[in-house]
C-alpha cells in the first residue's frame, strides 16, 4: 500500500512540475476543460496569461464555434487563441538476450528511481526515432528505429500520450560518450533483478510487466491504458 501511495504522489508531483510550476514561473494560468459528455473535469492545463501575438492579457472562455474553454486574447482586434495540447512521450524497453536495459534517474521527478529511457518527442522526428534518440541520450545505447515494435500506449489525463516501443539489441555495450546527464546509473539486469518496488512511475511498471509477459510473443497486442489524476488528487486507471 505504501508503494502504491508513493507512486500516486510521484504522478501528482510530476503533473505539478509540468503544469503548476510553469503557471507560477512563466505567468501561465490553469483552467478546466469539459469532456465530450459535457462533464467538467478539473485538469491542470496551463494557458498563457498574455497573448504571444500582441502581449494583451488572455481570458479563459469558449471561442465562437468551439465546445471547450481556451485561452483567448482579450484584444478584439487580435483574438488569438492559444491552443494547449497533450505532449507526446516516447520510450524504449530494450532487451538483450535475457536482460533488460534500465536507467536510474539523476534528475527530478523521482530522482534515484529506475526506469527505461523515455522523454518528449522532438519536432521533425518520428516516434520510433524519438525513442531511439532518448535511449542514446539517457543510456548511451543505439538501435535501428525501424527494428522497434510498438508495445504500449498510455494516456495520462489528457496531458501526455506515451508511446512505448520494444527492441531486441544486437549487443549490451553501453557507450559512455552518450549524453547521460539524466542517468546516475545504467545497466542491463535480468527480469528477476528488476527493482519492481523502486521504479519511477506506474507507467514504467506497466510497460516493463507487459514487455516481460510478452517477451516470447511475436507481434503482441499493444497495451492501452488511461491514467486520470484530478486536481483533487483522485486516482483512476482505465483499460484502453
Amino acid at each position: 500500500a505504501r508503494m502504491f501511495e508513493s507512486q500516486i504522489m510521484n504522478c501528482i508531483a510530476f503533473s505539478l512540475c509540468l503544469f503548476v510550476v510553469p503557471s507560477l514561473v512563466l505567468g501561465f494560468q490553469p483552467f478546466s476543460r469539459q469532456d465530450q459528455q459535457g462533464l467538467r473535469t478539473n485538469c491542470l492545463f496551463a494557458g498563457p496569461s498574455y497573448c504571444e501575438k500582441c502581449g494583451t492579457p488572455m481570458d479563459t472562455r469558449i471561442p465562437k464555434g468551439e465546445d471547450r474553454e481556451r485561452q483567448v486574447c482579450t484584444d478584439p482586434e487580435c483574438g488569438h487563441v492559444a491552443y494547449q495540447n497533450p505532449k507526446v512521450v516516447v520510450g524504449a524497453i530494450c532487451t538483450y538476450k535475457d536482460t533488460v536495459l534500465l536507467c536510474q534517474r539523476a534528475i527530478e521527478p523521482c530522482q534515484g528511481k529506475w526506469g527505461y529511457p523515455q522523454g518528449f518527442l522532438e519536432l521533425g522526428e518520428t516516434t520510433r526515432q524519438g525513442a531511439a534518440r532518448e535511449t542514446w541520450e539517457e543510456a548511451g545505447v543505439k538501435f535501428d528505429p525501424s527494428k522497434s515494435e510498438l508495445l504500449a500506449i498510455y494516456n495520462l489525463a489528457g496531458m501526455q500520450v506515451q508511446m512505448i516501443y520494444r527492441v531486441e539489441l544486437e549487443s549490451d555495450i553501453i557507450q559512455e560518450e552518450g549524453s547521460q546527464h539524466e542517468s546516475s546509473d545504467i545497466k542491463f539486469v535480468t527480469w528477476d533483478e528488476v527493482p519492481w518496488n523502486d521504479l519511477a512511475f506506474p507507467t514504467v511498471t506497466w510497460g516493463l510487466e507487459h514487455a516481460r509477459d510478452t517477451l516470447r510473443m511475436t507481434n503482441p497486442a499493444v497495451q492501452e491504458r488511461t491514467k486520470l489524476v484530478t486536481i483533487d488528487g483522485e486516482w483512476k486507471v482505465e483499460e484502453g
